[in-house]
């Protein structure tokens, strides 16, 4: 094992009140735990102020809440600074890498901290849909001023896919700003391929939280044209959000109730059962980062249609599903009968066995170590 040690400073992170809280990023660290040291400082906002240590995934999980009076981003980029700095004065002789996960607010004064804290390396390691439209945030103000500046350095970027990384090349208005792809861990135990075969029915799936960025009306209405040349077909539709009710309304308006199903919030184990007994998974978003559903259908087989955006494009090819150039109905639905009439010519487990090599705990790891050790390294 290596004697690297690293401090990743996160906003979200598994905690006692929540488990699934910046699970991604946990999942980043158990993949890095097999080559060196890694400790974390989760900086949060609510009602108290409090301080605990505790092991995560037998990281050791120190968390320190603020207790803020507003809800303006001044008010926690201030504190979350003031956290970072009194940690790091205490602790930076234990560390070799200060690798800030989510960059604002807690890398809010990055630049003064690597003239502070020379011993140390910085890293920024990204995850945040929001540079994607760029906070909301007009160009002159202020405080996208501030988030531009964290990024307006030679400091080592990692994003989880190309997209985010050309995101926030487009919002700090440099297109020549170096980044490094860095995907997310998938899930390969639990997500198995299992072979496909179809019986009576061909199902079409998609599981979200159901809001206007996943777009379930273009879905739902090319469905429906495609199910009056094919009886066989099903789709179903899994999670829950404020859209749920249009989409019954319109399954229902459409008189297709019979050929959809709404299974509502799933477990981890009813998403792997509903994806292996699927043939293919649809994700008719705007935007997606990364869209981990879309990798763990991949993992059991199931080949994906999505939009042409995000991260998908760093992993849906024509060998594995179908990337459309739009939200149009009259496109899903071409994308759909394609995929429907090829169905046989889809080698399912070849989608898995490629998609399980890019995406598992031990090569994200080995990968992200390898691009960790060349920031240690670096003079």
């Amino acid at each position: 094992m290596s004697n690297l040690r690293i401090l990743h400073i996160v906003p979200w992170f598994p905690n006692p009140k929540n488990d699934i809280e910046g699970v991604f990023i946990l999942e980043h660290l158990k993949a890095l735990n097999k080559h060196c040291y890694n400790e974390v400082l989760h900086i949060s906002f609510g009602n108290s102020n409090f301080k605990d240590i505790y092991l995560t995934e037998n990281i050791k999980t120190n968390r320190i809440n603020i207790k803020t009076y507003t809800e303006k981003w001044r008010e926690k980029e201030f504190f979350a600074g003031k956290a970072v700095n009194r940690f790091l004065n205490k602790t930076n002789e234990r560390f070799d890498i200060v690798n800030f996960h989510i960059a604002y607010p807690n890398a809010i004064n990055i630049n003064k901290l690597i003239k502070k804290h020379s011993n140390l390396k910085f890293a920024i390691t990204e995850h945040w849909t929001a540079y994607s439209n760029s906070f909301n945030l007009q160009k002159n103000d202020k405080g996208r001023k501030r988030i531009e500046n964290i990024f307006n350095n030679d400091i080592p970027l990692f994003v989880v896919s190309t997209a985010l990384g050309n995101d926030i090349q487009k919002f700090i208005g440099d297109k020549n700003r170096q980044y490094t792809v860095v995907p997310n861990v998938i899930d390969c135990v639990n997500f198995k391929y299992k072979p496909k075969s179809i019986k009576k029915e061909f199902i079409f799936l998609s599981i979200n939280n159901w809001n206007s960025m996943k777009n379930p009306f273009v879905l739902i209405k090319a469905f429906k044209l495609l199910l009056e040349k094919h009886k066989n077909i099903k789709l179903i539709l899994g999670g829950k959000g404020s859209m749920n009710v249009q989409m019954k309304k319109l399954v229902t308006d459409l008189d297709i109730n019979n050929s959809v199903e709404f299974v509502g919030r799933l477990t981890k184990k009813e998403v792997v059962s509903q994806l292996q007994n699927s043939h293919v998974y649809c994700q008719s978003s705007n935007y997606e980062t990364f869209s981990v559903i879309c990798a763990e259908a991949l993992i059991t087989g199931t080949p994906v249609i999505a939009t042409r955006i995000g991260g998908m494009l760093d992993f849906i090819n024509g060998t594995n599903g179908t990337l459309v150039d739009n939200l149009e109905v009259d496109s899903w639905l071409k994308a759909m009968e394609s995929n429907y009439s090829n169905y046989s010519k889809i080698d399912t487990k070849q989608i898995s066995e490629n998609c399980v090599a890019k995406y598992n705990s031990q090569a994200v790891g080995n990968l992200y170590y390898s691009k960790l050790m060349n920031v240690f390294n670096e003079k």
